[in-house]
């Protein structure tokens, strides 16, 4: 056996397994890197995705609000018409009934025409504020899954801690402590055969 042939061993022994530690820390890392970016792609997609969505609850809301005004408009227009078709005051107003009465009727009959109309806006607005509601509601949602991605992806990742860098034998020392050793046991079976002592 070469003096210091183990301390050589373990030292190169310990060159490889650190330099393997550091291949597998770099290897994890580049694989953690890759995820991270993927989630982060995901993440920028579920936020254009939820935003997406929130538009479309928005464009739908805003359709149907705008329906219900046109059949309110629409209704309007009926009630006016019959307003003027049926008018008693100004039937009576055409025959030269111009009196007290006839301006009390045509006060009702306006009335009614106007206490429609105002029943119609209190709907309006009614159905307007449940929209608007489902909007708050759809936008909320939206809100929470965006922060509840963000969540997911806020976390800074790092690498692994460094393997610590090996201690390597003396070669030097062991040869010298081999040497030891070798001249002690020759020196032992020296005593043994008692050449020194004669």
């Amino acid at each position: 056996m070469c003096l210091g042939a183990q301390a050589r061993a373990a030292n190169e022994t310990a060159r490889r397994n650190y330099e393997y530690s550091l291949q597998k820390r770099e290897r994890s890392w580049m694989q953690t890197l890759s995820v991270t970016n993927t989630e982060r792609v995901m993440h920028e997609q579920g936020i254009d995705a939820s935003n997406i969505g929130l538009s479309q609850v928005y464009g739908d809301i805003q359709a149907k609000f705008g329906d219900q005004i046109g059949q309110a408009l629409q209704e309007d227009e009926v009630n006016w018409k019959e307003f003027l078709k049926n008018n008693t005051a100004g039937k009576m107003a055409a025959s030269g009934q111009t009196g007290r009465s006839a301006a009390r009727i045509g006060t009702v009959e306006l009335g009614e025409y106007l206490a429609k109309g105002s029943r119609k806006a209190y709907e309006l607005t009614e159905g307007k504020q449940e929209m608007d509601k489902a909007g708050r509601k759809a936008a909320g949602m939206a809100r929470a899954e965006q922060m509840n991605s963000f969540a997911k992806n806020a976390i800074i990742r790092n690498p692994d801690l460094a393997p610590p860098k090996p201690v390597y034998q003396n070669v030097g020392a062991a040869a010298f402590m081999d040497a030891l050793s070798i001249a002690g046991s020759v020196a032992s079976m020296g005593n043994s055969f008692g050449i020194w002592g004669k």
